[in-house]
């Protein structure tokens, strides 16, 4: 019986372990209480990044600041001023946003993203999924259309009036634009944008 128990405490160890390095999760930065994590995506040379961060709010007000759309140029990554609009709206929880990209010496990229807000599991927490959707509209010769990105937002409650916030994303820019440079945002961008988080909270 103790043989039966240490084999199956050594299988669920390994597999523990396995499961923990296929994470392949690499914390990169731990500076004023943003931490940045990045990881190759599956079957590509980009990087996809998790940044997460404690907020002194409560869900139901992060959900609210979520969707505030007309405030994504205030914190987003290179959003450029006006440039979000929702396009395409099933309800309150779930519709489609536009929006431009201006970086120095690439040209302007635009995105058009499928937004879901979920109901909050058993435990509280609410996940917001975003997934691109570069066909919902034609092709403009003015800007490059963001081909792909997959993220979501989690958001957890914690004690004394706390709630953590994650963001998980994914996403090839377009365009002939070489995987090292596009990856060198995948730090930059996340912390930028939970930078300006926390100051609007």
């Amino acid at each position: 019986m103790k043989n039966i128990y240490f084999i199956l405490l050594t299988t669920l160890t390994l597999v523990s372990m396995s499961s923990f390095a296929q994470d392949g999760w690499k914390l990169e930065k731990d500076k004023n209480g943003i931490k940045i994590r990045n990881r190759k995506s599956t079957g590509s040379n980009l990087k996809e990044f998790m940044v997460s961060t404690v907020l002194q709010t409560t869900p139901e007000k992060l959900v609210d600041f979520l969707k505030n759309t007309s405030n994504y140029d205030k914190w987003m990554y290179k959003i450029d001023q006006g440039s979000v609009k929702v396009i395409k709206r099933n309800n309150d929880n779930d519709y489609y946003t536009y929006m431009t990209v201006t970086a120095p010496f690439i040209k302007t990229r635009e995105a058009i993203t499928h937004m879901v807000f979920n109901p909050q599991d058993s435990k509280g927490n609410i996940l917001i999924t975003l997934d691109g959707t570069p066909n919902l509209l034609p092709l403009n010769d003015k800007y490059v259309r963001i081909p792909m990105m997959k993220a979501y937002f989690k958001i957890v409650p914690l004690d004394n009036g706390k709630v953590e916030l994650i963001h998980q994303a994914a996403s090839a820019p377009g365009g002939t634009i070489p995987d090292a440079l596009a990856n060198l945002t995948s730090v930059d961008c996340p912390y930028s944008m939970f930078s300006k988080i926390k100051q609007l909270f």
